[in-house]
Protein backbone atom coordinates (compact mmCIF):
# COMPACT_ATOMS: atom_id res chain seq x y z
CA UNK A 1 0.00 0.00 0.00
CA UNK A 2 1.76 3.43 -0.97
CA UNK A 3 2.46 5.00 2.25
CA UNK A 4 1.20 8.98 1.36
CA UNK A 5 -2.74 7.38 1.47
CA UNK A 6 -2.05 6.96 5.22
CA UNK A 7 -0.70 10.48 6.17
CA UNK A 8 -3.46 12.93 6.99
CA UNK A 9 -3.53 16.34 5.08
CA UNK A 10 -4.34 19.88 6.35
CA UNK A 11 -7.84 21.01 5.52
CA UNK A 12 -6.72 24.53 4.86
CA UNK A 13 -3.46 24.26 3.13
CA UNK A 14 -3.09 20.72 1.99
CA UNK A 15 0.18 19.91 3.58
CA UNK A 16 0.82 16.79 5.57
CA UNK A 17 -0.05 16.90 8.86
CA UNK A 18 2.77 16.07 11.18
CA UNK A 19 4.12 17.39 14.26
CA UNK A 20 6.52 20.26 12.07
CA UNK A 21 2.91 21.24 10.63
CA UNK A 22 2.66 25.01 11.26
CA UNK A 23 -0.73 26.28 12.76
CA UNK A 24 -2.30 28.56 10.40
CA UNK A 25 -3.63 32.05 11.74
CA UNK A 26 -4.37 35.55 11.85
CA UNK A 27 -2.28 37.00 14.18
CA UNK A 28 -4.94 36.07 17.29
CA UNK A 29 -4.19 34.32 20.10
CA UNK A 30 -7.13 31.54 19.80
CA UNK A 31 -5.72 28.99 18.39
CA UNK A 32 -4.62 27.46 15.21
CA UNK A 33 -7.39 28.19 11.89
CA UNK A 34 -8.26 31.29 10.35
CA UNK A 35 -11.28 33.24 10.05
CA UNK A 36 -12.75 32.99 6.37
CA UNK A 37 -15.57 34.81 4.76
CA UNK A 38 -18.09 33.07 2.39
CA UNK A 39 -21.38 33.62 0.39
CA UNK A 40 -24.39 32.06 -0.01
CA UNK A 41 -24.90 31.53 -4.02
CA UNK A 42 -27.46 28.88 -3.58
CA UNK A 43 -30.19 27.20 -2.05
CA UNK A 44 -30.69 23.62 -3.15
CA UNK A 45 -33.29 21.56 -1.26
CA UNK A 46 -32.64 21.43 2.07
CA UNK A 47 -29.06 22.61 1.94
CA UNK A 48 -26.91 25.98 1.51
CA UNK A 49 -23.87 26.10 -1.32
CA UNK A 50 -21.39 28.37 -0.56
CA UNK A 51 -17.97 30.19 -1.66
CA UNK A 52 -14.88 31.74 -0.08
CA UNK A 53 -15.72 35.57 -0.99
CA UNK A 54 -12.16 35.37 -2.18
CA UNK A 55 -11.94 32.48 -3.80
CA UNK A 56 -14.84 31.03 -6.06
CA UNK A 57 -12.88 27.45 -6.18
CA UNK A 58 -13.30 26.89 -2.88
CA UNK A 59 -17.08 26.10 -2.22
CA UNK A 60 -18.76 23.68 0.48
CA UNK A 61 -22.52 22.51 1.03
CA UNK A 62 -24.54 22.46 4.20
CA UNK A 63 -27.88 22.22 6.38
CA UNK A 64 -29.65 25.58 4.82
CA UNK A 65 -31.55 25.63 8.57
CA UNK A 66 -28.67 24.64 10.32
CA UNK A 67 -26.49 27.65 8.62
CA UNK A 68 -29.21 30.33 8.94
CA UNK A 69 -29.80 29.49 12.97
CA UNK A 70 -25.88 29.95 13.55
CA UNK A 71 -26.06 33.22 11.87
CA UNK A 72 -29.52 33.79 13.96
CA UNK A 73 -31.01 35.20 10.60
CA UNK A 74 -34.19 33.50 8.58
CA UNK A 75 -34.02 30.71 6.04
CA UNK A 76 -35.70 33.39 4.11
CA UNK A 77 -32.34 35.40 4.42
CA UNK A 78 -30.07 33.06 3.68
CA UNK A 79 -29.57 33.40 0.07
CA UNK A 80 -27.15 35.75 -1.02
CA UNK A 81 -25.63 36.00 2.10
CA UNK A 82 -22.12 36.95 3.21
CA UNK A 83 -20.83 35.52 6.38
CA UNK A 84 -17.67 34.46 8.42
CA UNK A 85 -16.55 31.53 10.42
CA UNK A 86 -13.55 30.47 12.09
CA UNK A 87 -11.97 27.34 10.33
CA UNK A 88 -9.32 25.57 11.77
CA UNK A 89 -7.64 21.76 10.34
CA UNK A 90 -8.62 18.53 11.56
CA UNK A 91 -7.47 15.02 10.99
CA UNK A 92 -10.47 14.15 8.50
CA UNK A 93 -10.77 17.86 6.77
CA UNK A 94 -12.22 21.33 8.60
CA UNK A 95 -13.73 21.99 11.66
CA UNK A 96 -15.86 25.76 10.64
CA UNK A 97 -17.37 27.46 14.34
CA UNK A 98 -17.78 31.56 15.20
CA UNK A 99 -20.30 31.96 12.47
CA UNK A 100 -20.80 35.70 12.15
CA UNK A 101 -23.05 38.13 9.72
CA UNK A 102 -20.27 39.82 7.40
Amino acid sequence: MDASRNESSCGLCGSTLSAQHGQHGDGSTTGAGKRVEYVVVELRGALACYQAADDVSRAGKTVAAGLAEELGISLADLLGRRYTCWERPAEHGVIQSGFELA
